[in-house]
């Protein structure tokens, strides 16, 4: 089995308004990993970080990722590893500052690039093509692209989900639930749609 799951991480705001937004409340019941449907976590590094197995809170759609971010700084990311798609992406002030997406379905080397990108994309971006060449090219067993949105989520975050994360307690992760007064579900622009 492998990990299906999108997660927001808000950076400049509140827990209350990030879950106030989603139409989200804590339950109060705590886990060491996101397990539950819905579960979010303070981390190290300040974000604040919501994470929804499956995808099930739309965490991937553009309208859910605007209201976040006239909150503050947000970075989405976005694993399907049953078919290794990966995405990540930045929002400020209501519109996408950048985002990464590998699909290989598309082909094992597939990775699109768009807007400002930070820095440090080429960088990670031709490690990972490196370490794809070494390992056999189009042809290798191993899917070193996928990791390149993981990366770059990560490193503006320090979370990623198949890590152990410095400084993150054992019960982190607050299970969160779905208020009677949520917002009407946006369009869904999964990877599956896409």
């Amino acid at each position: 089995m492998g990990y299906s799951m999108s997660w927001a991480a808000v950076k400049g705001s509140t827990p209350q308004a990030v879950r106030d937004t989603l139409a989200l409340r804590a339950t109060g019941t705590r886990e060491e990993i996101p397990e539950s449907d819905i579960t979010a976590a303070e981390l190290p590094s300040g974000w604040y970080m919501v994470v929804s197995d499956r995808d099930g809170l739309q965490l991937t759609s553009g309208e859910v990722l605007a209201r976040l971010s006239a909150l503050g700084e947000v970075i989405a990311c976005f694993v399907e590893e049953h078919v290794m798609f990966s995405s990540a992406e930045c929002w400020r002030s209501g519109r996408r500052v950048w985002s990464v997406q590998h699909d290989a379905q598309r082909g094992i080397e597939h990775l699109t690039a768009e807007g400002e990108l930070p820095p440090r994309f080429s960088s990670v971006r031709d490690e990972l093509r490196a370490k794809q060449e070494a390992a056999g090219g189009h042809k290798a067993d191993v899917d070193y692209i996928w990791d390149v949105p993981v990366v770059l989520a990560h490193e503006f975050t320090g979370w990623r989900h198949d890590h152990v994360i410095p400084g993150l307690a054992d019960d982190a992760f607050e299970v969160l639930e779905k208020t009677s007064s949520r917002p009407p579900k946006p369009q869904s622009t999964s990877w599956w749609r896409r």
